[in-house]
């Protein structure tokens, strides 16, 4: 049995052309626990649902194409678009195959081989909609300028520094 996700996206630079977005597709076979990362363009997926709805009467409605496909928003609508209807595909029996054809997966029952399937995308920058965007900059263990033994006039007041220097060219204003 497989598991498929599409873990985000990203746009795939290419020396010819213009950029286009690749949607990162997870797969993982259950019986042995092969996990396979594949990219795979919008256009990929559309000759694929082509294929399957001449050769299959039962077919999942795919996602539309959009005229602003470079929006964030629109990005992540297709690819959880695409991941219901490459799950809905890959569960019939009819399709299944073809799906699997399509994802570069050898099925144990083809004894095929196929391109374009690698296990290991470290090296590779896409956006994972499953995990924060951002990580802590700095932090601090204790607050700086809450001590318990300070004085009040231990630590200088910069905003106040700040704004005397501004106004009045000095800091011994006050």
């Amino acid at each position: 049995m497989y598991q498929v996700f599409i873990s985000g996206y990203r746009l795939a630079e290419v020396s010819h052309g213009k950029p286009y977005y690749v949607y990162c597709i997870e797969v993982l076979e259950s019986e042995t626990g092969t996990r396979y990362f594949i990219e795979r363009r919008y256009s990929e997926f559309n000759a694929l649902h082509r294929t399957l709805k001449k050769e299959n009467a039962d077919v999942a409605p795919f996602p539309p194409k959009k005229v602003r496909n470079s929006q964030p928003r629109v990005l992540e609508q297709r690819r959880a678009a695409l991941e219901v209807y490459i799950q809905k595909m890959l569960r019939l029996p009819a399709t299944k195959q073809q799906v699997l054809n399509f994802l570069g997966i050898e099925d144990r029952t083809s004894g095929a081989s196929y391109k374009n399937t690698y296990k290991d995308t470290e090296d590779q920058q896409y956006v994972n909609t499953n995990t924060l965007g951002h990580q802590p900059v700095l932090t601090f263990h204790c607050d700086p300028y809450v001590q318990s033994n300070a004085t009040p006039n231990s630590l200088p007041d910069v905003v106040i520094d700040g704004v005397l220097l501004g106004l009045y060219k000095s800091r011994e204003a006050y």
